[in-house]
């Protein structure tokens, strides 16, 4: 049966009517419901997401006092990456790219096409400007670049384990990792539409860029002289002493706490870390290597009988080579020198450990008392800052001092403590202590930090203020006389030079052996000192320590205190102290 015109027209009329509903129903779905899901959808096929990446600071040391010297710099650098998704010709990017990266290819290309969709894939880091440029010549769809920078070393293996290094995954030590905040900055972003080979308009209102901030350039108070004359001494002194293992000096100015030094040896180079097949070439040993100093560590002990009033430099005790501390017997290096009633000055000129001992025993009263104890670790602890982080900028380790509270804080223990035993310290803690002792009794918490580096300009930081007193005025001027004379007699002045006053205190500690005893056939030679003028009211110019490890026998004496003469010698002259004739 056929229809009519009529009604087909009719028909006709309703399909179309239909199919306008769907229309209009359809693109009210798409313009008002589903009106974000394109908008965004449209976005991400438009515009892209880029990170800006932050320039990170670099670092100088200081070069006398006013030049700076850049010790960690960037070097421009390109990252070449393969967008798989808009590659036209594989055959022809893997060929040209082969051909232009060659080794520098960090990845394969079977990695590179086994997702098509993947959107980017690195394959070269850190590529030098002249290769960047091929690549950018080679007009090749799909493959992009990225500016970054590579952290380089100007002054080759000088400092490295202060400096440190900062790894791929960002993982840093020394100074790189331990300031890696403010090193690193903040990257920004740019969000910007893009053409269809991924390249950014200045057109589009979705742009938006947020600047990186670049990290800070950081002044060292580290005098690149200085540090550079170190690690030469302590390199030939390695050289020239086969016993001698590891060696670390630290030099700080005692008047406001500024280290000048920070020397470590061996070594290894920073820009070439990845190559050193021994870990422990990366620790800082001045900072991060707590060890027993040993009988530096009289001189804190006398220092706190004297501001406690109970004991005077020209007193005098009985000497026997030893005393009994409950049923322990502790006994002198020199057993058989300068027996009987001597002063306390003496028994610091030979280093008795009888001296040291005695002088807790009168901070009890006469025996070693928990009163007697805690007097002495409140000096050590409290006034000193030993056992603990110093607050210098660098990783620090703590160390350990056993509280008089504790099981092990027994009078066996505090007498051992008197002459360096019995408690870890870091080189940097004892510096810092001993600064306060010899200075007037003020203490410094040590800097590494001078200012900072902006638009070619030093900007220079306040000098700290002192953040706590010691030992008084008094008590400090004693110590200095004390320790003076120890120069003249424990250690004799030969290659000093004329017209100063040297203060010096020797250790030689012994180390465990495989059954946790101590054995004095493997030793840590130590030496903390100064130097000044002979003007009586002069405070010392630098307080200067060393370290010596050995697989055999080393003495404070005998193998440290000729590294830091030389170092002292060096200082007086380089820092233009004018002596006195």
């Amino acid at each position: 049966m056929f229809m009519s015109r009529r009604s087909r027209y009719l028909l006709m009329q309703v399909v179309v009517l239909a199919a306008f509903f769907v229309a209009v129903v359809r693109l009210f779905l798409v313009q008002i419901v589903d009106h974000r899901k394109y908008v965004d959808a449209a976005s991400e096929m438009r515009v892209s997401k880029y990170s800006l990446i932050a320039k990170r600071g670099e670092v100088y040391m200081m070069d006398g006092q006013n030049a700076t010297t850049p010790v960690i710099m960037n070097e421009r650098t390109w990252l070449i990456f393969v967008d798989p998704s808009y590659v036209e010709d594989k055959d022809q990017v893997q060929a040209q790219l082969t051909n232009i990266l060659g080794e520098q290819m960090i990845t394969t290309w079977d990695k590179v096409w086994r997702d098509m969709t993947s959107g980017y894939v690195e394959v070269a880091k850190h590529v030098n400007y002249e290769t960047v440029t091929k690549v950018k010549e080679a007009s090749l769809r799909g493959v992009g670049q990225k500016e970054t920078w590579r952290r380089v070393y100007p002054a080759g293996k000088l400092g490295a384990q202060l400096l440190g290094f900062i790894n791929a995954e960002g993982v840093g030590t020394g100074l790189e990792g331990s300031l890696n905040d403010r090193l690193s900055g903040e990257n920004g972003m740019l969000k910007t539409v893009t053409d269809v080979n991924q390249i950014p308009l200045s057109i589009g209102d979705e742009n938006v860029e947020i600047p990186a901030k670049d990290g800070e350039n950081i002044v060292l108070t580290v005098d690149e002289n200085i540090q550079r004359k170190i690690e030469k001494i302590l390199k030939n002194r390695m050289k020239n002493n086969s016993a001698i293992t590891a060696a670390s000096a630290i030099v700080v100015n005692p008047n406001n706490g500024k280290i000048m030094a920070m020397a470590n040896y061996p070594t290894y180079s920073p820009e070439e870390y990845y190559k050193v097949k021994d870990a422990s070439l990366f620790i800082n040993r001045v900072a991060e290597s707590p060890y027993e100093p040993a009988s530096v560590c009289k001189t804190f002990t006398y220092a706190a009988a004297i501001n406690e009033g109970v004991l005077r430099p020209d007193d005098t005790y009985y000497n026997k080579g030893y005393t009994y501390v409950e049923d322990r017997k502790m006994q002198n290096a020199l057993t058989n020198t300068a027996l009987g009633q001597i002063t306390f000055r003496t028994a610091l000129d030979y280093s008795f450990n009888t001296g040291s001992i005695e002088a807790l025993r009168r901070l009890g009263g006469g025996s070693i008392t928990k009163a007697a104890r805690v007097k002495l670790y409140n000096y050590l602890t409290n006034n000193f800052g030993l056992g603990k982080r110093t607050g210098i900028e660098i990783y620090d380790a703590p160390g350990i001092i056993i509280s008089p509270e504790e099981d092990e804080g027994n009078a066996v223990r505090y007498a051992n403590m008197t002459f360096g035993q019995g408690m870890n310290l870091t080189m940097v803690q004892v510096a810092a202590a001993f600064s306060s002792l010899v200075n007037g009794g003020k203490y410094y918490e040590p800097t590494i930090i001078a200012g900072e580096m902006k638009k070619g300009a030093f900007y220079k930081n306040d000098d700290k203020q002192a953040v706590r007193r010691t030992v008084s005025e008094a008590t400090s001027a004693q110590m200095r006389s004390m320790l003076e004379e120890v120069r003249t007699k424990e250690v004799p002045r030969s290659g000093d030079k004329v017209g100063y006053k040297i203060g010096i205190k020797t250790g030689t500690s012994e180390t465990y052996d495989a059954s946790g005893k101590y054995t004095s056939d493997v030793t840590i030679a130590s030496v903390i000192g100064y130097g000044r003028t002979k003007k009586s009211e002069s405070l010392p110019d630098y307080v200067v320590m060393v370290r010596l490890d050995g697989n055999s026998l080393l003495w404070g004496s005998l193998d440290a205190v000729p590294v830091f003469t030389e170092i002292s010698n060096y200082l007086l002259e380089y820092l233009r102290i004018e002596p006195v004739k």
